[in-house]
């Protein structure tokens, strides 16, 4: 590789690290290391000098936190020489491949012409600057009288105004990406609200008609009578209501295609369903409730946050009480799944895996821990022998056809027994024994489980199996099917 030189040291920009709102450059000059950092704050765009650590101390990283790596612009900025730092602007040469750096490709890139024809070009001055809130590159030339970058370095008193202004700059990126964190997570934790408040309405409205169950239980009593007695095609019966110890008129409109004794029928029916769904209903309210509870707690943490482990922190405890309404972006932290599991909780299906179909659903038990689900035979092989480790644990409704169910576990851990049962109880749930009151559930270690050559989608042998006569809670199922991630 062929560098220019000049009668000047030259500052070549080692590595760059870019987003948006932030740029910093480590650059490379005769006997040392610096680092320019150019930013878009709210507080106005600057640029400067930063020490060795700054950025590890200040942003916890290379750039501040929610900074998306714009790839392409590092590698653009590789190998640039930097000339100078004049107010907010940094002034640079892009590094513009020569015939060495061209290699073998040279004859191609000439159409011909000799290596020495071909010689270097020259490169056009550019310059990073803050415009509209945003680190742009532009054309520009390096203002007349500026002082080299490597002189500014030599100049202790103008080195040391450059950090200032690096430190003060860096400080406000980093509050900044407090703040435009908060405003993330408060929207986020919003739409989360909303979720549940939309399923207390649904449910206060089944509530609501539970209500009605002993009213048409109590009309219904006073229709069996008068229902005997109509005639096909009535279109409604009229009756003397005497609950309240008076005589009450009563009219119940019917639908003149089926007889009266049917509808009273249904009536009956109906009123016996509702209540057999109240305490159902009545349990869904107190969780939404609860949830409801866990996200007005989580918004009051993170407006009160000081810092963004603070906030991260409040947002995990309502992931873990509202996990169907909590929905965390970026690949927050997936507790109790092992790496190859991780997928962000914020995209729905192959969206959250990279463009890849994920083989399986994954529901949160009462512990927080997350346990994975099969979607399929094909999925459950997916699941069993490409994604589970071998100390995972392995569970499925004994001699029954249904889904492959793992509990991640951390090597040489036991599985919780409160977390054997849930996830046993979503082994028995999705087979086709979930009808059933008494199920027997098998489990093992992963590296029991294997699959014969040849043998169909799902189908597998099992060592040294354990057995879980397994009981069905019905209220425990239903707490696990509401809180699936999605």
């Amino acid at each position: 590789m062929t560098v220019p030189t000049d009668d000047v040291p030259i500052a070549i920009v080692q590595e760059a690290d870019c987003s948006e709102r932030v740029v910093v450059l480590r650059i490379r000059v005769p006997g040392r290391t610096a680092f320019v950092v150019v930013g878009a704050a709210r507080s106005g765009g600057a640029a400067g000098l930063l020490p060795q650590g700054a950025r590890q101390e200040l942003w916890g990283a290379r750039l501040p936190p929610g900074s998306p790596r714009q790839r392409a612009r590092e590698a653009a900025l590789s190998l640039a020489r930097v000339k100078a730092i004049v107010g907010a602007e940094v002034f640079f040469e892009p590094h513009v491949k020569t015939v060495d750096d061209a290699g073998d490709a040279a004859g191609e890139a000439t159409h011909g012409q000799s290596e020495a024809d071909a010689g270097p070009r020259t490169a056009r001055m550019r310059c990073l600057r803050v415009h509209a809130g945003r680190v742009v590159v532009t054309d520009a030339a390096t203002p007349r009288g500026a002082r080299p970058f490597v002189e500014v370095l030599d100049d202790a008193v103008a080195r040391g105004e450059l950090e200032a202004r690096g430190i003060t700059l860096a400080k406000a990126l980093a509050d900044d990406a407090v703040e435009v964190h908060r405003v993330d997570l408060l929207r986020m934790l919003e739409k989360a609200r909303q979720r549940i408040e939309r399923r207390r309405a649904a449910v206060r409205e089944d509530l609501a008609k539970i209500a009605q169950a002993n009213a048409i239980a109590a009309q219904a009593q006073w229709l069996v009578g008068e229902a005997a007695r109509a005639p096909r095609g009535a279109t409604k019966l009229v009756v003397t209501d005497w609950s309240s110890g008076e005589a009450v008129p009563m009219e119940v409109p019917l639908d003149p295609a089926k007889s009266a004794r049917e509808q009273v029928e249904a009536m009956f029916k109906r009123a016996k369903r509702l209540k057999l769904g109240g305490a159902i209903a009545h349990e869904r309210l107190a969780q939404a409730e609860a949830q409801a509870a866990a996200i007005t707690t989580a918004v009051a943490a993170v407006r009160d946050a000081p810092s963004l482990a603070a906030m991260d922190a409040a947002t995990r405890d309502a992931k873990k009480r509202a996990p169907r309404d909590v929905v965390l972006a970026n690949g927050a932290p997936g507790a109790g799944l092992p790496p190859t599991l991780k997928t962000n909780p914020g995209a729905k299906g192959a969206a959250a895996n990279g463009g890849r179909r994920v083989p399986f659903r994954t529901f949160v038990a009462r512990s927080g821990r997350r346990v994975l689900v099969g979607k399929g035979a094909a999925d459950n092989d997916a699941l069993t022998l490409k994604v589970a480790r071998p100390h995972d644990l392995w569970l499925h409704a004994k001699d029954r056809t249904g889904a492959h169910v793992i509990v991640a576990l951390e090597k040489g851990q036991t599985c919780p027994a409160e977390d054997l049962v849930d996830a046993a109880h979503l082994a028995a749930h999705f087979s086709d024994a979930r009808d059933e009151k008494a199920v027997d559930v098998q489990y093992t270690p992963r590296r029991y489980v294997r699959k014969p050559k040849g043998s169909a989608p799902g189908a597998v042998v099992v060592d040294r199996e354990k057995v879980l006569p397994l009981r069905f809670e019905a209220a425990l199922l239903r707490s696990l099917l509401d809180r699936e991630e999605v």
